[in-house]
């Protein structure tokens, strides 16, 4: 069984995992240009992409990052909905097998998550810094080091430590239209 593991967005990237064997297969990354593209026509874009990642890789499951409403991004936040809801819609009206991953899950999966502030006050150390950006350097040193993929996008990095939380994590059940 193959799955995708999507970090959707106007850049984005894409991870192929062998859920049986846990292995990585292919990967890769998109950008629509805002000056080429409307972000409906980039919605409309992404949607194509995946329905040819899922043709071309005979992929069986399909894994979206979830979205987050973070401070001063609701426009992002609205944008990013749109997206999913799009993402998700093609996924049923196809019978795709599909899941929504919370960032937080695959961060703490795969080490690549800032301490929360109840860590901090309990002084439980994991890394220096609580910023969104350290999440974003840690994916990609656990790529670096888990897979030997020296990359400085994190969307790639993200898009495959989603796809290895996936196939480590995520029991999927063949016979019908559900993760467990």
């Amino acid at each position: 069984m193959k799955i995708l593991a999507l970090d959707q967005a106007r850049r984005g990237a894409w991870s192929i995992f062998d859920y049986e064997n846990k292995k990585l297969l292919d990967y890769g990354t998109w950008y629509f240009d805002s000056r080429k593209y409307t972000y409906e026509r980039t919605i409309m874009s992404i949607e194509s992409l995946l329905e040819d990642l899922i043709t071309k890789h005979e992929v069986d499951a399909v894994f979206l990052e979830d979205i987050q409403l973070r401070k001063n991004n609701v426009q992002v936040f609205k944008r990013l909905a749109q997206l999913q809801g799009v993402l998700v819609n093609h996924c049923e009206k196809n019978e795709f097998l599909y899941w929504i991953v919370a960032p937080s899950q695959w961060q703490n999966f795969c080490n690549a998550r800032s301490r929360t502030s109840k860590e901090i006050k309990l002084n439980i150390k994991r890394v220096d810094e609580d910023t969104e950006k350290m999440s974003k350097v840690l994916s990609m040193q656990f790529v670096k080091e888990k897979f030997e993929i020296d990359t400085d996008d994190d969307n790639l990095s993200d898009a495959i430590c989603i796809g290895y939380y996936a196939v480590n994590a995520i029991k999927i059940y063949k016979t019908c239209n559900n993760c467990q």
